[in-house]
């Protein structure tokens, strides 16, 4: 018969080394205990200790005993209040949420866990906030459809967040859990909204948000149609980071038509930095239209100064290699006519310039921040 009364009262004890002992016996014997819900109490207050060593073997122990606490739900209750709590030391808080994995398994209704995982997000303890966004992904799964829906909008609260690291750890969980939301294009036109706040950082992290959703996203006629809309934003960080964007999208288009016809108009239409963009993308893209006569008509209906940016980029693509073309009367039909003949090696030259375009767009796209509308 184990004495759970002399182990309970040597919690209470002066001496570090007793208090341990009392953990390392709740550790042994606690499915033979007769009174587990006293045991866990017992080891929730032990996880504040002053001794730093008490404190994590009474975790160790916790962590270890969860699946044996007769009330899970309200265990997992108090143990989220303690990292809610401003009174408890951002130590013990950090300590304490890192054994929340192994106990999300064990609790039966993940929607409170939701709900606390949420509001611990907006803990002052970045770490812990942090930490908290990463397991997002985690819980949103166990979730009901409905309750699914509902959190997505958590999600779309988190989007705004100061905290660069739990930005990164929210949206990494937004990426993961998509695959389980209900309705998808409802959730993308959610986040898509985002981009026309009034706050620059927010609409900046939406677009983040959105480029490393999109993959995910079954519709990808309608992600082009969105990037290429935002492309007219009224803001400029928006509008760069998504003709920015277009490059990636690009690849997964099938009406490879309108995608030329839209890129056109851009290079036409659009100010400055989506007008330059979009040549890029011209630029790298023309030998992959199957129309040489229309390639070659849409590219000379440019303004001169777009035209000859398309024939640059080209000629910095494939230039190196064949140097005739440099003496060509017309580079766009010479060009268009080498691509033809060595398709392979020209898509294969045009992506490791496109990977590099990429890298200098996005610095300056982050320049242009500072002067946003």
């Amino acid at each position: 018969m184990v004495d759970q009364s002399g182990i309970h009262d040597k919690t209470f004890s002066l001496s570090a080394d007793e208090r341990i002992n009392a953990l390392e016996k709740f550790r042994a014997s606690f499915e033979s205990l007769s009174d587990r819900q006293q045991a866990f109490d017992d080891l929730l207050r032990l996880c504040s200790d002053k001794d730093e060593t008490v404190r994590e073997k009474a975790i160790n122990v916790l962590e270890a005993v969860f699946h044996l606490v007769p009330d899970k739900e309200k265990a997992w209750a108090e143990l989220a209040g303690l990292v809610k709590s401003v009174s408890v030391p951002e130590t013990i808080r950090w300590e304490i949420i890192n054994c929340f994995p192994s106990i999300f398994p064990y609790v039966a209704d993940m929607k409170p866990v939701w709900t606390d995982l949420v509001e611990i997000t907006a803990s002052e303890d970045s770490r812990v906030q942090e930490k908290a966004a990463s397991y997002l992904e985690t819980v949103f799964p166990e979730l009901s459809e409905k309750e699914r829906e509902e959190a997505w909008k958590d999600f779309l609260g988190l989007i705004g967040t100061e905290n660069q690291a739990a930005w990164e750890a929210a949206v990494l969980s937004l990426v993961s859990s998509f695959a389980h939301v209900p309705d998808k294009r409802r959730a993308w036109d959610e986040l898509l909204r985002l981009t026309g706040k009034e706050s620059t950082y927010t609409r900046e992290q939406t677009m983040e948000a959105l480029i490393l959703l999109f993959p995910s996203m079954p519709d990808k006629a309608k992600v082009w149609a969105d990037f290429t809309a935002l492309a007219g934003s009224r803001y400029e960080n928006v509008r760069e980071m998504s003709s920015d964007a277009l490059i990636l999208v690009y690849p997964y288009q099938e009406n490879r038509e309108k995608v030329w016809d839209d890129l056109i108009r851009l290079a036409r239409k659009g100010d400055n930095y989506v007008r330059g963009s979009a040549a890029d993308i011209l630029a790298r893209i023309f030998h992959q239209q199957p129309d040489g006569e229309k390639v070659r008509e849409d590219i000379k209906s440019l303004t001169g100064e777009r035209y000859d940016y398309i024939v640059q980029r080209a000629l910095e693509v494939l230039g190196p290699d064949y140097p005739q073309l440099f003496e060509a009367q017309d580079p766009i039909e010479e060009l268009y006519k080498l691509a033809r003949e060595k398709a392979p090696y020209a898509r294969w030259k045009a992506a490791g310039s496109s990977e590099k375009g990429q890298e200098t767009s996005r610095k300056k796209s982050g320049s242009s921040l500072q002067k946003d509308e």
